[in-house]
């Protein structure tokens, strides 16, 4: 049989007798079957919705319980500093920004000053709903009423989460702003919304149906005010145990269905018109039969035509040709017939098959690699990543364009950008074949990781540069344990201060650009009054936290400052540089006496300690040349307040004896 013929027969029949049975099932029947599966399908709207919804809620109140309750939460509310305020706002940034929904976030005192915004102008500013915000915190698990569009981002409500001390005492308040527009979207319906509706309706009896409409109360619409005559148990609001289910009724023409939200006191609430929806499909389908008959002729006259003039599928081919080149591997010629277009169909299928696998085989060996493969093709500027990058790397690329390349764009460690940028211009743009070199590249977890990179060009057979290809390799693990080692051999492991050896080595380097910059530094000695006190009586883990507090304080000390280090024991030294005045040595010791007598509260006991200490200061060059002469003089001098009282400093005098 000619290929004209088979094509005509079959597309005769394919286009006609569907035709033909459609303008044949015109019927009541089928239109009460439509409107029966459009009230089936709003019922199963509403189960999803409510579910939608709820997930929605479960999700933004859970993440901001776990902001709240994070320790540099409650420490930033407790002790703010502005080390604490940035890390507090960039993670406020951060939840406002991974959210489309959250319109605003902000963390309050008890007295509804605002600590920490996504908008810092409000920073400071005292929020005139407080209260209404803490009563939002108290019930419906934080989760507001509907409020009315506002400042062009149409309706929204709050979310609260009271932020509480470890002594469980309340701190402060944590709020979210959360637009609408996410689960109005949820709410929207298609194919039959002229005749149908679905609404939200909150804790207070109100409703809205799209974003953007003002919340308004059932009772004040006459096609809704009967609503929850007939399925109270679905609204919250109306009943004091809201059914976990679907509940659908009907009434004068209309069906309802609806279902309650676990969290909030929402619910989620569909109506339906069945006399207008009747209407519709029936004058909708007496108006398809003619249009259907009439199609069914005209389009009859169009396939003889177009099966004459158009047997040879010579543009399938073209087309599947093209869709080939541009990377489309799943197109094939299909011609499953015993003809010529057969015998094409299946060379050309073949052909294809071959190059497919031998590119699957490459990319398989790709995907096996735990190293990142790339390619750089020097004439198009166009960049390949295997699919392995992106389990490594949060940076995905517009497009596959070496501007938007992960070599353009990607997060690279402030130390390490400029050589990156010097080693891959010199691949690029020079007669270099080959590129080694180690970066910090932003990882996947936020992190920045040791990354190896090495690439070589190919030519072309006129030799033409055309790619380079190269690999990624982690060395995170590798490079990083070798900073560790340095870190154990220099730093006590339990302070993170500098050990004896480590520190001695840097005092003595300071005190050698001390002597060509004639400046003024000193070293003091710090000796705990009464340590033993700490470990007979409360143990050696109260002990560690009272020497952990001091590491910290001497930390705080000397940033920027100075260094300090751990001799051993509860012996600790802090050098100072860059003094202005003598006594600038002097402010420090009492800032550090004032510091640990203010004490801290251990977690192993629970209880509050006042620490207190004895301080020698020595100065470079006046009390020693040498960090051992230094570190004999301080030591003399806090030995003389150990014997004179303790819990203070002296200096030591030119000569060494205590001034």
């Amino acid at each position: 049989m000619k290929i004209r013929v088979k094509l005509i027969a079959a597309l005769l029949l394919i286009v006609l007798i569907p035709m033909l049975i459609l303008s044949v099932v015109t019927s009541s029947t089928y239109t009460n079957m439509i409107v029966e599966n459009q009230i089936a399908f709003l019922k199963t709207g509403c189960s999803d919705k409510s579910e939608y919804i709820n997930e929605f809620q479960r999700n933004l109140t859970s993440e901001l319980w776990n902001f709240a309750s994070n320790d540099s939460v409650r420490n930033f509310l407790q002790e703010p500093d502005d080390e604490s305020a940035d890390f507090i706002n960039i993670a406020i940034q951060n939840s406002v920004k991974k959210s489309p929904s959250i319109l605003d976030m902000y963390v309050l005192d008890t007295q509804g000053r605002v600590a920490a915004a996504y908008n810092k102008d409000d920073i400071g500013t005292v929020k005139d709903n407080v209260q209404e915000l803490e009563n939002i915190s108290a019930k419906n698990s934080g989760i507001s009423n509907l409020y009315p569009p506002a400042a062009g981002n149409g309706c929204y409500f709050y979310i609260v989460k009271r932020i509480y001390s470890r002594s469980n005492e309340k701190i402060g308040l944590v709020c979210q702003q959360i637009g609408l527009t996410e689960i109005a979207d949820v709410l929207k319906i298609s194919g039959f919304s002229n005749y149908a509706s679905v609404m939200l309706i909150d804790s207070d009896g109100k409703y809205v149906t799209t974003a953007s409409s003002n919340p308004k109360r059932l009772e004040s619409i006459s096609e809704y005010k009967e609503i929850p005559l007939h399925i109270p148990d679905a609204i919250p609001y109306y009943s004091d145990n809201p059914a976990a289910d679907t509940i659908t009724d009907s009434y004068d023409n209309y069906t309802v269905c609806g279902k309650a939200i676990a969290a909030g006191g929402w619910s989620v609430v569909a109506f339906y018109d069945s006399s207008d929806a009747k209407g519709a499909v029936s004058t909708k389908f007496s108006s398809v039969t003619v249009i259907i008959i009439a199609a069914a002729v005209m389009m009859s006259a169009a396939i003889i035509y177009i099966c004459f003039r158009f047997t040879h599928p010579i543009s399938t081919i073209i087309r599947v040709i093209k869709k080939l080149n541009m990377g489309d591997k799943d197109i094939r010629l299909d011609f499953n017939t015993d003809d010529e277009f057969g015998e094409i169909s299946k060379a050309f299928n073949s052909m294809f098959d071959s190059i497919f696998e031998s590119e699957q085989r490459y990319r398989t060996v790709v995907s096996m690699m735990d190293n990142v493969v790339f390619e750089i093709n020097l004439k198009t500027y166009k960049v390949y990543v295997s699919d392995n990058f992106n389990r490594k790397f949060t940076f995905r690329a517009k497009d596959d364009t070496f501007n938007e390349s992960f070599l353009k764009k990607m997060r690279i460690h402030k130390d390490d950008r400029k050589k990156f940028q010097e080693d891959l211009t010199t691949i690029l743009s020079t007669s270099a074949d080959r590129w080694e070199g180690e970066y910090r590249l932003k990882n996947i977890y936020g992190d920045f990781s040791w990354i190896r990179i090495k690439g070589k060009k190919f030519s072309d057979r006129s030799g033409v540069p055309e790619k380079v290809i190269g690999m990624m390799t982690d060395i995170d693990r590798e490079k990083k344990g070798t900073i560790n080692l340095m870190q154990k051999a220099n730093f006590d492991s339990l302070t993170q201060l500098y050990n004896r050896p480590a520190f001695l080595k840097a005092l003595n380097e300071e005190l050698q650009q001390s002597i060509a910059r004639r400046s003024l530094d000193a070293l003091m000695f710090v000796d705990l009054d009464d340590f033993k006190h700490f470990n007979d009586e409360y143990g050696h883990k109260c002990g560690d936290e009272v020497l952990k507090f001091v590491a910290d304080t001497i930390k705080e000390l000397t940033f920027d400052r100075g260094f300090g280090g751990r001799l051993g024991g509860d012996e600790f030294v802090i050098c100072l540089t860059g003094l202005t005045l003598i006594d600038d040595a002097g402010s420090a010791a009492r800032e550090m006496i004032s510091i640990l007598n203010n004490g801290f509260v251990s977690e192993s006991t629970g209880n509050t300690f006042n620490i207190h200490c004895s301080i020698g200061i020595a100065f470079f060059r006046e009390n020693g040349g040498n960090a051992n002469e230094l570190l004999e003089a301080a030591d003399g001098a806090m030995y003389s307040i150990k014997r004179s009282g303790k819990s203070n400093f002296a200096y030591a005098s030119r000569n060494n004896t205590v001034l």
